[in-house]
């Protein structure tokens, strides 16, 4: 009897043990998927904050988890030591926010201006001392007024660009970069650029591990290309020699109110590059695709009209593209820029409410959301494939009419 209860005993301890093995594998029990999945959440906690951020004109910035419901703050509480002092632009990297603007006043205010700042959150920021530039060094550090981030050279880093040094022509931008968005160096071999306005940058954009700059001063149009790798660091007249796109306008911009007049590029999912301006012949509103051999075709029409420059660029995972104006104007192309569709309202932008100019779009791929932001706090937010005015809603933070310069996404 003794044996068989012993032999009882050893089968239930075999048979328990065996059970124990069955619920910890994930793969063949329900117990131990679950199991699997808590561990799992506990070591990598989903990111529920924030996934859109936009900084503007009075040290502002606006936040939104979802890019319906915003929340705005201004002043040196959310920007240490920025007092009166003007954000014009916003990137995401590295697992950090980067914003760049002034610390006071406009960027026409400039030695020793710069104002930069890192949040790994859009919530809790901090403010980055500038680098002082060798080449320059009575110019201490100037305004920044751009901001990007992504593959230069075959090195991931953040470059921000600010005003020109020096009046003269071969005097260059000041230009700064970070591979960690906390480090940063002056750029000093970064080519020189043609005479004029002091107060003028150009507009940056990355692009196959080169940096596209597009100039908002000289006496022609021009871009700044720079990728060390390739030995490719020049200031060049665009459009290149074998393209069929014609010369686009090229200005300074205005401090009061914000505004630029520079045509820009703009890099889509799809990985091509774009560049949307305004004809210089007749001031019509025009896109450009680039082909692989680097040449540009003809412009095409975006349907804005005459000076009425695109601002925003944005495309999402359907394979549209979207382009934004002045007056609440929005184009589509549906065919990789090859004709588009426009649009003179928005939601309630040019219909119930003013008509505003758009400055910033962008896209998130985790919440398939576009969002583009403008004059007097204006917001725009839609799902995926928009292309009518009623599949946008329109926003505007109650009591805050600022300017928003700029907008970026954690997942673009």
């Amino acid at each position: 009897m003794k044996r068989f209860v012993l032999l009882l005993s050893i089968l239930q301890i075999l048979y328990c043990n065996q059970a124990k093995e069955v619920n910890i594998d994930a793969s063949q029990s329900l117990v131990g998927l679950s199991l699997d999945l808590t561990l799992s959440n506990q070591l990598q906690p989903p990111d529920n904050g924030v996934e859109f951020a936009a900084v503007g004109l009075a040290c502002s910035l606006w936040t939104s988890i979802d890019g319906v419901t915003w929340a705005v703050n201004t002043g040196s509480s959310v920007f240490p030591d920025c007092s009166g002092g003007n954000l014009y632009s916003i990137a995401y990297g590295n697992g950090l926010f980067v914003a760049v603007g002034t610390l006071s006043g406009d960027f026409t205010s400039r030695t020793n201006n710069c104002g930069l700042w890192t949040s790994p959150d859009a919530v809790t920021w901090s403010r980055i001392p500038c680098p002082n530039s060798v080449t320059y060094p009575a110019q201490g550090n100037l305004p920044l007024r751009f901001i990007t981030y992504g593959s230069v050279g075959g090195v991931n880093k953040f470059i921000a660009v600010g005003s020109k040094f020096v009046y003269s022509s071969g005097e260059k931008l000041y230009t700064i970069q970070s591979s960690d968005g906390v480090s940063w160096t002056v750029l000093e071999t970064i080519a020189g650029v043609d005479y004029g306005s002091v107060d003028a940058s150009c507009i940056p954009a990355i692009y196959n591990n080169t940096l596209y700059c597009s100039m908002e001063v000289g006496s022609y149009t021009a871009i700044l290309r720079y990728n060390p790798a390739a030995s490719i660091n020049a200031l060049e007249s665009f459009p290149p020699g074998g393209s069929s796109v014609e010369s686009m306008v090229w200005n300074p911009p205005t401090a009061s109110p914000y505004e630029m007049t520079t045509f820009q590029f703009f890099r889509s999912r799809s990985n091509n590059l774009y560049l949307v301006g305004t004809r210089a012949a007749d001031s019509v509103s025009v896109s450009s695709k680039m082909n692989p051999s680097g040449t540009w075709p003809a412009s095409v029409a975006t349907g804005f009209g005459t000076n009425s420059r695109p601002n925003g660029f944005a495309s999402d995972e359907s394979g549209n593209i979207y382009t934004f104006g002045k007056s609440c104007k929005w184009a589509y192309s549906s065919n990789q820029g090859s004709s588009w569709t426009s649009i003179n309202t928005l939601g309630a932008c040019g219909t119930t409410s003013p008509f505003e100019e758009w400055m910033s779009a962008t896209y998130s791929s985790k919440l398939n959301r576009l969002v583009v932001v403008g004059d007097s706090g204006s917001i725009g937010t839609a799902g995926i494939s928009p292309t009518l005015s009623s599949d946008w809603t329109y926003l505007q933070v109650s009591g805050i009419t600022l300017q928003i310069t700029s907008v970026t996404s954690k997942s673009k």
